[in-house]
């Protein structure tokens, strides 16, 4: 009753994700060498530093979905747009997928981009470019009164 074509496939995606792990495991083990010596070095140069309590900074992943800077550009011309309607998060994803020609359907798209968006938005805010009101997913955002 053995299926041999299954369990072949299985030795093989088995075989594929092990040797995917050992890669990492190696690249790991090499940036943990070089952050041994970033450290001796920077103890060299000043021994009262603790290098551990240096927090690690999240590595940014740039995304395949938009260009440099085009997702701010989007947000901005979106609540321009609407201006003076306030719109959400989604509201403002939603707009930006179909824009771009991607389907609005797609649940798993439409978090990434809200996911994205949200993050933008709140840089705009924190910039003073846009303005929040309300503290949810559900909050809405407006275009600042200097940029109108």
């Amino acid at each position: 009753m053995t299926e041999t074509h299954v369990v072949s496939a299985l030795r093989a995606k088995r075989a594929e994700i092990s040797g995917y792990i050992h890669e990492l495991e190696k690249k790991i083990g090499r940036l943990r060498a070089s952050l041994l010596h970033v450290d001796a070095s920077l103890r060299l140069f000043s021994p009262d530093t603790n290098p551990d309590a240096i927090p690690p900074k999240r590595p940014y992943r740039r995304t395949r979905y938009f260009a440099a800077r085009e997702l701010s550009r989007r947000c901005v011309d979106t609540l321009r747009e609407a201006n003076p309607t306030p719109l959400t998060t989604a509201q403002i994803a939603v707009i930006i997928m179909l824009a771009k020609g991607y389907p609005a359907d797609d649940d798993t798209l439409k978090t990434v981009v809200m996911e994205m968006v949200l993050t933008v938005l709140r840089r705009l805010c924190k910039d003073g470019s846009i303005v929040k009101s309300g503290v949810t997913r559900d909050a809405q955002w407006t275009l600042a009164p200097s940029l109108l």
